[in-house]
C-alpha cells in the first residue's frame, strides 16, 4: 500500500472533483497537503456546502461575499500556499459553495496550481446514490474521485446509514432495511445512475473504496471490484481501496 496523494495525482490533474460519501472532506484536505509538500499552490472548496475547515485543515477560509476577495485570496497562497473559498458562510456553520462557472472566474484570475471541489453532500454517512441534480462536477474536471466507506457494508439499508436509501433500492435490488452487501456495491459503482453519475468525459475516474482498515476490509473491496466487472455498465479509469484516516491505498487498474 502507498501514499494516497502520490497513488492518486498526477501532474496533469489541475482540477479534481470529489463525490459520494464516506470521507470526501477528509480526503480534500489530505490531497490539499500533498499539493503543498509540492510547494504548489491549491484551492479547496465546494459547489455545495461544507463544514467550515479547522484551521489544521485549512488555515484560510475566503468568503466571495467580502470585500477583496481576489486579493485576500492572492496573499493567502502566497504565505500558506493554500485557502479554501465559498460564497458565504450558513447559519449551520456551514461553507456555502461556489457554482461551477463561479469557479471557472476563479481559476482564470488566480494563480493556483490546483483546484480540489468537493461536488456532492452525504450528511457525514458512508453511503449515496446521486439525486437527480448531483453531483455539481465542473465539466473542466481532470480527476473525478467516487468515494464510498467500506463500514456501510452488512449495515441495514436506512436513513441511519445511507443516504437516499430508496435511490440505493431502486439501482441495486435492495429491499428497505436489507444488509448492505458487496455485490450492492458493485451494482452501485457501475450504474449509470451510480457512483460516476457525472463524470466528465474528457476526466480520468476512480473509484474509491474508503475505510479499508483491516485484511477484512480489503478482501471485501475485492470482492466488490471482482463482481463489478461481472456486471454491465460503466467502469472507472482504476479502482482504490485504503484508508485516508491512515493515508495509504491500493490502486487497482480497471482492466
Amino acid at each position: 500500500m502507498t501514499g494516497i496523494f502520490t497513488s492518486l495525482v498526477q501532474a496533469e490533474d489541475r482540477v479534481i472533483s470529489i463525490v459520494g460519501a464516506g470521507g470526501k472532506t477528509s480526503l480534500m484536505f489530505l490531497l490539499a497537503w500533498g499539493c503543498i509538500r509540492q510547494g504548489k499552490r491549491v484551492i479547496t472548496t465546494t459547489t455545495t456546502r461544507i463544514r467550515v475547515p479547522a484551521s489544521r485543515q485549512s488555515k484560510n477560509v475566503i468568503l466571495q461575499k467580502e470585500e477583496h476577495f481576489y486579493s485576500r485570496l492572492v496573499t493567502a497562497l502566497d504565505r500558506d500556499l493554500h485557502a479554501t473559498i465559498g460564497r458565504h458562510l450558513l447559519p449551520d456553520n456551514k461553507l456555502a459553495g461556489l457554482s461551477p462557472s463561479e469557479l471557472s472566474r476563479v481559476r482564470r484570475q488566480i494563480p493556483a496550481d490546483r483546484m480540489i471541489i468537493e461536488a456532492d453532500g452525504a450528511r457525514g454517512l458512508s453511503l449515496k446514490a446521486p439525486g437527480k441534480k448531483e453531483p455539481v462536477v465542473p465539466v473542466w474536471t481532470e480527476l473525478f474521485i467516487a468515494l464510498v466507506g467500506l463500514d456501510c457494508v452488512g449495515r441495514p439499508l436506512t436513513e441511519d446509514f445511507v443516504f437516499r436509501p430508496r435511490s440505493v433500492a431502486a439501482i441495486t435490488g435492495l429491499r428497505p432495511q436489507e444488509p448492505i452487501t458487496p455485490l450492492a456495491l458493485a451494482r452501485l459503482a457501475v450504474h449509470r445512475q451510480g457512483m460516476l453519475k457525472g463524470c466528465p468525459p474528457t476526466a480520468r475516474s476512480c473509484i474509491f473504496f474508503n475505510k479499508a482498515e483491516d485484511t477484512t476490509a480489503r478482501k471485501t473491496a475485492r470482492q466488490i471490484i471482482a463482481a463489478a466487472h461481472t456486471l454491465p455498465g460503466s467502469r472507472p479509469d482504476f479502482w482504490v481501496y485504503g484508508s485516508i484516516k491512515q493515508n495509504t491505498c491500493t490502486v487497482q487498474p480497471a482492466a
